[in-house]
């Protein structure tokens, strides 16, 4: 009998990714709240309306960024549990903190549609994914060195697994390095991720 199952310190990985997706499920569905619709004083009309909708050009923005981030991260989370048969404590852990940074997404969202101009909510969003990103590679590498991971898995599938993790840290790295320098254009950084995904 393998010694993981052998052990009350690790379980299978299922009910953690269950928790993950419903986590996920949910945040994504609050990042639309960020959105809002725009209130309108005086008279009503076509154009009035259409003027008012101007207003939400930057929240509606932030709002589909951070959706397709999240469901990157998504992903690249899925694709690490793939791999991973068993949990202990320490990952486990690990992945609950690594939750907190992804339940203050439609927070940061909303900080940026509506202060999207000023630093201090962009470094504030961007410090999000940052920790987002430290987490992820972090659950990567305690599980590799740890023994988490089926041995299925070959070098070249797990390194490239390690290789998204370190894109996600040096993206979000250079985001907070912009949001001091251009903080309007600051998340336009992340489309190097989708450049990588999708050429």
């Amino acid at each position: 009998m393998n010694n993981f199952e052998e052990s009350d310190n690790f379980m299978t990985s299922n009910r953690m990714e269950a928790l993950i997706d419903g986590i996920f499920a949910i945040a994504m569905t609050l990042l639309v709240l960020s959105i809002g619709v725009p209130h309108i004083s005086g008279q009503i009309s076509n154009v009035t309306i259409q003027q008012s909708l101007y207003t939400i050009i930057s929240p509606f923005f932030s709002f589909v960024l951070s959706f397709i981030l999240l469901a990157m991260f998504w992903v690249a989370n899925h694709r690490q549990l793939h791999y991973i048969k068993h949990v202990d404590d320490v990952y486990l852990w690990i992945n609950i903190i690594w939750l907190l940074f992804i339940v203050t997404v439609p927070f940061s969202t909303d900080l940026t549609g509506t202060y999207g101009g000023y630093a201090i909510s962009q470094i504030i969003f961007n410090l999000n994914l940052l920790g987002i990103a430290f987490f992820l590679y972090l659950s990567w590498h305690y599980a590799t060195k740890k023994g988490l991971v089926s041995k299925k898995i070959t070098k070249q599938k797990s390194e490239s697994i390690k290789r998204t993790c370190i894109l996600f840290l040096g993206v979000s790295s250079i985001a907070i390095i912009l949001s001091f320098l251009t903080p309007t254009w600051s998340g336009m950084i992340y489309l190097i991720l989708l450049l990588e995904k999708f050429i």
